[in-house]
């Protein structure tokens, strides 16, 4: 009898401790997943405390279950909605029914693999395979805190000429540095990339006239010692084009948001002499290796909508390109960490009137 395929391939698991007085009093685990040949990651949240009971779970950021019952085990069935026929189910284990070994480690809270578990058509989520990456050989098995990635600010804009600039900023992990990754998109043909004020890609304009805007077009790129896949594509659909991050297989949307951005003005800059990441403001010209953040409720708070706008950490200057003079001075930095820049960013933005530009529908796995 012929061995029955997976129903679905792993894409990474993060447990957190999100307790707010006792981290450890809160448990967060998302599992993200692809059905077999299929490419949209999911995501399976489950939230649960170990001090009121209280659990919600999530599906692709929409909550589908909630519950604060007190006795025992629990399970909980659902599907997705693009695979109604698989049937799923969250099973979080009654702790007095575990072994010795696995109820010490559980109270102990050394690891949270004992109490909870997801299966996929009856398949335990360690018994399905791993999905493929193009850099597989950098994917662990498990994915660690320290290299999940989080959303920080999201920005994009364009100006006058209809060069469309798009600012990612992430980290990863719950304290990591934070990274900015820009794409600057010209209206003749030109585009750019650049990390953290480097460059890592530039295309020239053609020769010829321009191509169509919107024409699709992707971009993959390793970043940092740990070689976490960046991939970037433009596509354009019924008028409206798209801009689309994904890291380590995961889209911007469905990732998770921290709860702090940074300071107004500051963006992070890469030295090459010491490999790290610092910051810098150009308004007040500080420099800083420790990340300056202010927590993303406090953003609210600030004494103005430019000041809020700023945390963007950049404008678009009129007419400009990396490789042409107006982003240059995002990459001009002494390896020192102290040079200045000479910056056109005080220049107006303007909406094109013709030119749509689709944002991201964010889904928020933290509310």
């Amino acid at each position: 009898m012929p061995t029955p395929s997976p129903p679905a391939l792993r894409v990474g698991l993060e447990i957190e401790n999100i307790g707010e007085r006792v981290a450890a009093s809160k448990k967060r685990l998302s599992w993200r997943f692809v059905f077999d040949g299929c490419e949209e990651v999911h995501t399976v949240t489950l939230e649960h405390s170990r001090v009121t009971a209280k659990k919600r779970v999530k599906l692709d950021g929409k909550r589908i279950g909630a519950s604060e019952s007190y006795a025992g085990g629990w399970t909980f069935d659902f599907s997705v909605p693009s695979r109604p026929s698989v049937p799923f189910q969250i099973v979080i284990k009654d702790i007095n029914q575990l072994s010795f070994v696995e109820r010490a480690k559980a109270k102990a809270n050394l690891t949270a693999d004992n109490l909870y578990v997801l299966l996929i058509d009856r398949w335990e989520w360690d018994s399905l395979p791993e999905r493929e990456l193009k850099y597989e050989r950098f994917v662990s098995s498990k994915w660690s805190s320290k290299s999940y990635a989080r959303r920080v600010h999201y920005a994009i804009d364009c100006n006058e000429h209809k060069d469309v600039r798009v600012a990612w900023t992430f980290t990863f992990g719950q304290d990591g540095p934070v990274h900015q990754l820009l794409m600057e998109d010209c209206a003749d043909g030109s585009k750019s990339l650049v990390l953290d004020r480097t460059s890592i890609r530039h295309e020239e304009a053609p020769n010829g006239p321009p191509p169509t805007r919107g024409s699709n077009w992707h971009a993959t790129h390793e970043m940092g010692e740990d070689k976490h896949e960046l991939a970037i594509s433009v596509s354009k659909s019924q008028g409206e084009i798209t801009y689309v991050l994904h890291i380590n297989g995961s889209k911007w949307e469905e990732m998770a948001e921290t709860e702090y951005v940074l300071e107004p003005g500051f963006y992070p800059v890469f030295s090459k002499s010491t490999g790290r990441v610092y910051y810098r403001n150009d308004t007040t010209k500080q420099t800083t290796w420790t990340k300056p953040s202010v927590l993303r409720s406090d953003v609210s708070k600030l004494a103005s909508p430019e000041a809020r706008d700023s945390i963007a950490g950049w404008s678009l200057s009129p007419r400009s390109s990396a490789h042409s003079g107006g982003m240059m001075d995002l990459m001009s930095f002494n390896e020192d960490g102290t040079g200045t820049a000479t910056s056109s960013r005080t220049s107006s933005l303007t909406s094109a009137a013709d030119l749509h530009v689709k944002k991201p529908e964010i889904i928020d796995l933290l509310s």
